[in-house]
């Protein structure tokens, strides 16, 4: 396997469609999100909880379990990254994951002890689904026009 310089790397990336390069950007903000969300729910467990839900966590494994679970998702959506070009449909699954779970959080937000916080979450999910759509779609019709 070659390896490229940084250099190198940011030429290829110059030489993307514009679109491309947009929807690459959300999909590493969006990544970076989920991936740093997961390693802070999974080792700051309790402050994580007490902070957003002024609760004390009765059972550590579950909510330690969605922030590994957070964090195996971050890997994934910055894993598309490496061969964007090649990749970019992969974004469709970033965007089922986000509807999924504003589907999830909206139906569960009565469960928690402020459902306002995970309704907000929900808005989140929402408007990161509403953006790679966007993207998405403009990078289809940016590769079509130029293959």
């Amino acid at each position: 396997m070659k390896c490229i310089s940084k250099k190198d790397a940011i030429e290829e990336i110059r030489s993307w469609p514009r679109d491309l390069r947009y929807l690459s950007i959300a999909v590493l903000l969006i990544g970076m999100h989920s991936f740093f969300l997961g390693i802070i729910i999974f080792f700051f467990t309790e402050l994580f909880y007490q902070s957003f839900f002024l609760a004390k966590i009765e059972n550590f494994f579950f909510v330690r379990q969605a922030g590994l679970f957070l964090f195996c998702l971050g890997l994934f959506n910055l894993a598309i990254l490496v061969k964007m070009k090649r990749n970019y449909h992969l974004v469709k699954v970033i965007i089922a994951t986000k509807v999924l779970a504003v589907l999830f959080l909206v139906s569960h937000a009565y469960l928690v002890t402020r459902p306002p916080v995970i309704l907000l979450a929900a808005v989140g999910d929402g408007i990161m689904a509403i953006l790679l759509i966007f993207f998405y779609r403009r990078t289809l019709a940016a590769m079509k026009k130029n293959a």
